[in-house]
């Protein structure tokens, strides 16, 4: 029988544990409904992989393209669905309402924030970062299609942080992107999203993550920098 707490924490509502329902044979948050099963591979378990078969109540359309999907770990699925958040209040996080994000509470954000003294809002983990096609000035965070490789110039690969100020790459470069007015442009895709620098005859992509983490750093950005907003195309 699996262990009768998956979760102590929901990662999707941060308010109760997600426990066993024997009777079901999935994992659930009593108080915001997020389910979870254990996926099988011809009749046999896979031990310790897991997809979601419901984010509760709401409008999760973007979550649910890679979710229902995937079969994750225990560790990767929680700060996979950390930055899950419904339809609706993703336009409003491009709109500017920060407050709506939950803390991101990973090992990983906590050195992040020691070592810069700024928040850590956000977390996606295992990207490509490339130089690639440059971006129009028309935002979005919604996904349009999958990212362009063509030509893409491959620098590195790490995970992505958003703090207070800026967007974090740490690798062998240890990238930093200020979300301040150099930034022109921004675009959300099926599995990354990019942002464009002022003077920059690039785009800098990050590749590799499900459409809802594309469209919450998109949105992200779109609020840490109000002139992006002009185009925003809401859902």
């Amino acid at each position: 029988m699996p262990s009768q707490i998956l979760f102590n924490t929901c990662p999707l509502c941060d308010q109760s544990k997600v426990t066993w329902q024997t009777a079901e044979l999935v994992f659930r948050c009593d108080h915001c409904g997020l389910t979870l099963k254990e996926r099988t591979l011809l009749g046999l378990f896979k031990k310790g992989r897991y997809n979601v078969t419901s984010f509760g109540q709401g409008n999760f359309s973007l979550a649910e393209q890679g979710l229902t999907k995937a079969a994750l770990s225990a560790d990767a699925l929680k700060v996979t669905i950390g930055n899950v958040y419904p339809d609706e209040q993703l336009a409003e996080i491009a709109a500017g309402n920060l407050a709506l994000l939950r803390p991101v509470r990973t090992i990983l954000a906590a050195i992040i924030l020691e070592q810069l003294n700024e928040a850590c809002f956000l977390q996606v983990l295992d990207l490509r970062r490339g130089h690639g096609q440059p971006l129009t000035d028309q935002n979005s965070y919604l996904p349009t299609g999958a990212a362009p490789r063509q030509d893409m110039a491959w620098q590195d690969e790490g995970n992505l942080f958003c703090t207070t100020n800026r967007l974090v790459f740490p690798s062998d470069r240890f990238t930093f992107i200020r979300t301040d007015r150099k930034l022109v442009a921004v675009q959300a895709f099926t599995d990354g999203m990019a942002v464009q620098r002022k003077g920059e005859s690039y785009a800098t992509y990050f590749i590799g993550c499900h459409p809802h983490e594309a469209a919450l750093v998109a949105a992200y950005v779109m609020a840490k920098v109000p002139a992006l907003q002009k185009n925003l195309i809401e859902s």
